[in-house]
């Protein structure tokens, strides 16, 4: 059962890098990123058009 402060989703230290064409550079899309949800805590995600939310 869940309750107002159970946990639905616990992310550590998420690390997304693309390579570089012909590199042997990276970009770092995302970079050690730590965050929880909480069962009725509502998460918002925004960027621009093409940044790569999804």
């Amino acid at each position: 059962m869940l309750t107002q402060n159970s946990e639905l989703l616990k992310v550590r230290n998420l690390k997304k890098y693309f390579p570089v064409e012909n590199s042997d550079e990276v970009v770092k899309a995302v970079d050690d990123v730590s965050f929880n949800i909480l069962a009725g805590e509502t998460l918002g995600l925004v960027g621009e058009s093409g940044c790569g939310k999804s």
